[in-house]
């Protein structure tokens, strides 16, 4: 395994500086940690043995605990197997909860039972003599987010706060201090065992070049923020070798998640090491990723206020701090759930601001809800027309039939899009797929459409 580094640097201008409070890591390092760093880190160790090749230990110091539980996103189902595949009505599904160490060749990780509000196992930990609380666990290739509960007494954790891993920090967070939102969650990357039929999410590792792209936290000046007044936060990330100077600037690609934090998808998504890798075999283009805190505005459930910001202050605010074009086509916008709704109001309100649009697993509830057809103006086609479109989430994701819905309206118009569903439910295995499938067949890409 690679070692995780971190490192912080002054920013490149000096009225960034000036305007901003930042935090700056290594994206190579954003979400997993390396066997060694620190003596409490995950061990992942190559066993060599069934079902997956791979092992890994967690621990986690408390001698004055009591009980220590690990929450982790390792559910498991053949996808094949599940009796219904989407209800579209936020029902929860029938899936059979099955733990690592039954994991079979072709099961993915989704939850129990599957639904939007997501469950994952937690189980109990073994305290030892040193007071350092371990478990042990078989794990496929990929990427898994998991958290601690201390002391929790709720059989369901519906009352206790989940703390990240102490010895595998969210890059945000050094020596106790936080910038921006806290994030309760740490991520390990797990190699694959191709004997044991493990699929490679190697994409999803620490890159193999030298090169890592940086992340950096930002708080920016944002008028009609209400919480926090008069500013928000952002998760920024730069390519290998980001060169301020460059005479070509970098297309931008604005990431929103679902959660609404700018951390989720530095954090979760793992969005660091896929940009790395992508970028690394040339898979995609270097480019500059925004991912805003989406919550604070007015209408926080609604879309004006945060479009309008995204618009008329995010952009001009990172085109006038970073070497980014500030052409619409070399702008893309993505988000998953409520972030999808939040592409899919620009998509229809604001077409002509990208060129690129990423619409992963969008909700029906409480969300956005899409325009019939009859609704939208022949303006708003020809617009549409010029963009390139990308839809997609996981085949068993409770609302699968609602993101279908929203293939089956723009192709109805005419509007050229690429689907993009996969084996998934409604969770960050899916969405980690979309990002790269997104980047790599959709985003800057030419118009379709003359």
């Amino acid at each position: 395994m690679s070692h995780t580094t971190t490192r912080r640097r002054t920013l490149a201008l000096r009225a960034f500086a000036a305007l901003t409070a930042a935090f700056v890591l290594t994206a190579g390092g954003s979400s997993a940690p390396s066997t060694g760093k620190h003596r409490l880190s995950p061990q992942i160790m190559h066993t060599g043995t069934g079902p997956t090749g791979y092992q890994v230990t967690f621990r986690y110091q408390d001698p004055d605990a009591d009980r220590v539980q690990i929450k982790g996103e390792w559910y498991f189902a053949d996808p094949y197997e599940l009796s219904t595949l989407t209800t579209d009505d936020g029902t929860a599904l029938e899936t059979p909860g099955t733990l690592p160490a039954h994991w079979q060749p072709g099961d993915i990780p989704i939850a129990y039972p599957n639904s939007p509000a997501a469950n994952w196992p937690v189980i109990d930990m073994k305290k030892g003599r040193d007071g350092v609380w371990t478990y042990s666990t078989p794990l496929p290739s990929g990427v898994f987010t998991y958290s601690f509960y201390v002391d929790c007494a709720d059989a369901t954790q519906a009352t206790c706060t989940a703390v990240s891993d102490p010895a595998n920090p969210p890059w945000n967070e050094q020596g106790g201090k936080v910038s921006g939102t806290t994030e309760r969650t740490s991520q390990v990357y797990v190699p694959s065992d191709a004997s044991f039929g493990t699929v490679d999410y190697a994409w999803q590792g620490p890159s193999s070049t030298s090169g890592h792209g940086t992340l950096t936290h930002v708080t920016y000046p944002a008028p009609t923020s209400v919480t926090p007044p008069g500013e928000n936060h952002l998760s920024v990330y730069t390519p290998p070798g980001y060169n301020s100077g460059r005479e070509k600037p970098y297309p931008t690609l604005y990431l929103f998640s679902g959660d609404a934090t700018e951390m989720d998808w530095s954090t979760q998504g793992d969005a660091g090491r896929i940009l790395d890798n992508l970028i690394a075999t040339r898979q995609i283009p270097p480019m500059v990723v925004v991912m805003p805190n989406t919550a604070g505005f007015p209408d926080s459930t609604g879309y004006m206020s945060f479009d309008q910001n995204l618009t008329d202050t995010l952009i001009p605010y990172v085109e006038s701090h970073y070497r980014v074009s500030t052409a619409a086509t070399d702008r893309a916008a993505a988000g998953l759930g409520y972030g999808a709704s939040l592409t899919n109001s620009l998509l229809f309100g604001h077409t002509a601001e990208f060129g690129s649009y990423g619409v992963f697993a969008p909700g029906r509830r409480g969300n956005y809800t899409l325009p019939d057809a009859a609704s939208v103006t022949s303006a708003q086609v020809a617009a549409l027309k010029q963009a390139r479109i990308y839809v997609g989430g996981g085949w068993q994701d409770p609302s699968h039939n609602y993101h279908a819905g929203e293939v089956s309206l723009l192709t109805g118009l005419g509007v050229s899009v690429t689907p993009g569903f996969v084996n998934g439910g409604h969770n960050w295995f899916a969405w980690r797929i979309n990002l790269r499938d997104f980047l790599t067949r959709t985003a800057f890409f030419p118009p379709t459409a003359g």
